[in-house]
């Protein structure tokens, strides 16, 4: 399920890192909804979630440490799987949030003014080419355990792809699917560029620009509803369908 959320804005000026906030609204959202039954099981622990997100900025000009929109307004879209109903849970819970002034920082607030059920494309190739909707982009990240350090490659990288690679599969196995169609799984880079985002005070590189994926279709489905690659339930990760093949 795809959902294109419109709030406007008490200032029109935000953050430059301001995944946090919208994190928060998300969190809030479910507290609010059906006396917070659904919070635990999407907010505590470490588990990947099945779900992704990016906020879409009004000609946005960017300063060190806020954001100045050409207007207070502001479009959020949310993805989310059909797994568990978690896309209707949430959609849901976003009605129950219309209308309600919700804190940001420096005095700031937003109101959640409309909600659009966005028409999701049903993949049926297995080769899609895929654009990373702007403002997200591709995290691809290495976590080394024995130190508890993390190494981030883009695609200026030589060995992008097969972190990429790896990065996918090891996704849709943690989703259930099956080993020996999970190592079908490739990535290859059409065009694109590295840049620099925040993410709770870490500025991390990321890739954004156009991807060729090969898998099965229900496997590019689920990347189409959830988002690839690290932090997708933080504003990354989030693909929109350019071309089935």
């Amino acid at each position: 399920m795809r959902i294109e959320l419109y709030f406007e804005l008490e200032k029109n000026i935000i953050p430059s890192d301001n995944r946090a906030m919208f994190v928060s609204f998300l969190k809030k959202t479910l507290e609010e909804c059906n006396q917070g039954k659904y919070y635990e099981h999407y907010f505590t622990g470490t588990d990947r979630k099945d779900y992704c997100f990016v906020p879409l900025f009004d000609k946005p000009q960017y300063e060190k440490d806020k954001i100045i929109l050409a207007s207070p307004r502001l479009k959020l879209i949310f993805s989310a799987s059909d797994k568990s109903k978690i896309g209707q849970i949430f959609y849901f819970a976003f009605i129950g949030m219309k209308h309600k002034r919700f804190p940001l920082p420096d005095q700031n607030s937003m109101i959640l003014k409309k909600i659009v059920k966005v028409q999701e494309e049903v993949i049926t190739s297995d080769k899609v080419i895929f654009r990373t909707v702007p403002g997200g982009g591709l995290i691809i990240r290495e976590h080394f355990r024995e130190n508890n350090t993390d190494n981030y490659y883009t695609i200026n990288d030589k060995e992008f792809e097969e972190k990429a690679g790896d990065s996918l599969k090891r996704q849709a196995i943690y989703a259930g699917f099956a080993e020996n169609e999970v190592q079908e799984i490739k990535i290859k880079t059409i065009s694109g560029k590295k840049v620099v985002t925040r993410i709770y005070k870490q500025f991390i590189d990321i890739s954004i620009g156009f991807f060729l994926i090969e898998a099965k279709p229900e496997i590019l489905q689920y990347f189409y509803q959830v988002g690839v690659g690290g932090h997708s339930s933080m504003g990354c990760g989030l693909l929109q369908i350019i071309q089935q093949i």
